[in-house]
C-alpha cells in the first residue's frame, strides 16, 4: 500500500510541476485571459518559483528515508494544496479545484504513511 501511496505522491507532485512549466510557457492558459499582461507574467513566475521546486522534492524526498522530516514536507505541500483548492473555488475553477484536492488528500496520507 505504501508503494501505491508513494507512486501516486509522485504523479501528483509532477502535476503541479507540470501545470507551473505549462503556465510558464502559456500565462493565458491559467487565467484565461485574451491579453497577458506584466503583471500576470510576473504572478505566473511567482507561482512556477514556488511550484516547481516544492512539486518537484514532494514528488521525490518520499522515495529516500527521511523519517519525520520528509513527512512534514507532505503536510506542507497539502497545505499548498489546500489553499490552491480554496482559491480556485472562488474562481469557480471546478478542475483545478479537483486536482489540488486530490492531490492534498494524497500527499496527506503519504505523510502520514511515513510517519
Amino acid at each position: 500500500m505504501q508503494t501505491i501511496l508513494l507512486l501516486l505522491n509522485l504523479l501528483v507532485s509532477l502535476a503541479s510541476a507540470a501545470a507551473a512549466v505549462m503556465a510558464l510557457i502559456r500565462p493565458a492558459s491559467f487565467s484565461g485571459s485574451r491579453h497577458v499582461g506584466r503583471s500576470e507574467i510576473f504572478y505566473v513566475r511567482m507561482y512556477a518559483a514556488r511550484s516547481i521546486p516544492f512539486g518537484l522534492a514532494a514528488g521525490i524526498l518520499p522515495f529516500w528515508p527521511g523519517g519525520p522530516a520528509v513527512a512534514w514536507v507532505l503536510f506542507t505541500a497539502a497545505v499548498i494544496q489546500i489553499v490552491d483548492v480554496v482559491i480556485a473555488v472562488g474562481k469557480k475553477e471546478w478542475g483545478m479545484s479537483i486536482g489540488a484536492s486530490v492531490g492534498a488528500i494524497v500527499h496527506l496520507l503519504c505523510g502520514i504513511a511515513i510517519m
